[in-house]
C-alpha cells in the first residue's frame, strides 16, 4: 500500500536532521563529484501541499508543449521531435506527441511507437558489436 502523503513526509523527516534536510547523497563524496561537500546542503523538507497545484501544461489550454505543436526538427502526423537547449551537454533531443497527453493517459498505440524509438538502434551502431558496459563505481 503506498504511503499517503502525510505519511511519505513524516518518513523523510525522521532521516532528516536538526534543520528537516536530508543528507547530502553518498556521490557528492566521490573523487569524481562536481560538488565539493562544504557548504553544500539539501533544501528543508516542507510538508505536502493538498491538493496539489496544477502542473505547469496539465490543462490543454495553457500547455507550452502544444502551443508548439507544429515546430520541431522532425515532424510526422502523431510526433514531433524538439532539440533542448541549455543542458550542458551537445545534443538533448526530446520526442513528443502533437496531440496533449500526459503519459498516464498515452494510448497504447503510441506508448508503443514510444518504446520503439528509445529503444531503437542508432543506424551508426547498426551491426556494430555490443559495447562494454561501464565499470561499477565502489561504494564509499
Amino acid at each position: 500500500m503506498p504511503l499517503t502523503p502525510e505519511e511519505l513526509h513524516a518518513h523523510a523527516l525522521a532521516a532528516a536532521d536538526d534543520e528537516q534536510r536530508l543528507p547530502l547523497s553518498r556521490m557528492t563524496g566521490w573523487d569524481i563529484s562536481p560538488f565539493e561537500q562544504e557548504g553544500l546542503r539539501t533544501a528543508r523538507l516542507l510538508p505536502p501541499v493538498l491538493p496539489e497545484p496544477p502542473r505547469h501544461g496539465e490543462d490543454p489550454a495553457d500547455c507550452s508543449s502544444c502551443a508548439r505543436r507544429d515546430e520541431g526538427l522532425w515532424l510526422d502526423d502523431r510526433w514531433r521531435l524538439t532539440r533542448v537547449e541549455g543542458v550542458g551537454v551537445p545534443l538533448v533531443l526530446m520526442l513528443h506527441p502533437r496531440d496533449h497527453h500526459d503519459l498516464a493517459d498515452l494510448p497504447d498505440d503510441l506508448a508503443a511507437e514510444a518504446r520503439g524509438a528509445a529503444g531503437a538502434p542508432h543506424p551508426a551502431r547498426a551491426g556494430a558489436p555490443p559495447r562494454r558496459p561501464l565499470p561499477r563505481l565502489p561504494d564509499r
